[in-house]
């Protein structure tokens, strides 16, 4: 997450590059949240949270952990890994039929895409949860009752960590600006 090619600081200026040692620190950090974040599903048993992990990349490596853009990025997971989950049910369901309904069902959501039609539940998190969980290992192994559960642990864990560190930065800005203009 280095932000030195980053247009994202103040106005047109981009964005300080990120010393070594702060790298180290946000490395550090980033172990720190992954490893609880396992620990989290093994304590709760739930061990396919692949899922959950392709949400962060999403989120946090496309959309920058924007807090406006979570209702598409979770949107989109779920629609994703249920259409993942589809992929195993329909045909046991239906039969070939079923593999037929999936390919239509696959057919509007690229066609949407394509059209930028219902990007709250159609957009690239849908697509990268989807792509992943119709790989045919995927499909062989994965527990989607436990992909579901590991997903949702992510949208609390992930989500609820940036909306607190979020206000806490806003109720630190303030106090910084106070000390500022006081020097």
């Amino acid at each position: 997450m280095n932000q030195a090619s980053s247009t994202q600081g103040t106005g047109d200026q981009p964005a300080a590059p990120m010393t070594p040692l702060k790298g180290l620190l946000v490395l550090l950090a980033i172990i720190v949240v992954v490893g609880a974040f396992i620990a989290l599903n093994s304590a709760l048993g739930v061990h396919d949270f692949w899922a959950g992990f392709l949400f962060l990349l999403y989120w946090a490596g496309i959309e920058h952990a924007a807090l406006e853009k979570v209702p598409a990025c979770v949107v989109g997971s779920v629609v994703g890994l249920t259409m993942a989950w589809l992929l195993q049910s329909l045909p046991v369901w239906f039969g070939d039929a079923g593999g037929l309904i999936f390919m239509g069902l696959i057919l509007a959501l690229v066609y949407c895409q394509v059209m930028g039609w219902l990007t709250l539940a159609v957009n690239f998190a849908t697509m990268l949860l989807l792509t992943a969980g119709t790989i045919p290992a995927v499909q062989k192994g994965v527990d989607f009752g436990d992909a579901f559960v590991g997903l949702g642990l992510a949208f609390v864990y992930f989500i609820g960590l940036v909306w607190i560190g979020t206000r806490v930065m806003a109720k630190r800005q303030p106090a910084a600006a106070g000390q500022t203009g006081k020097a």
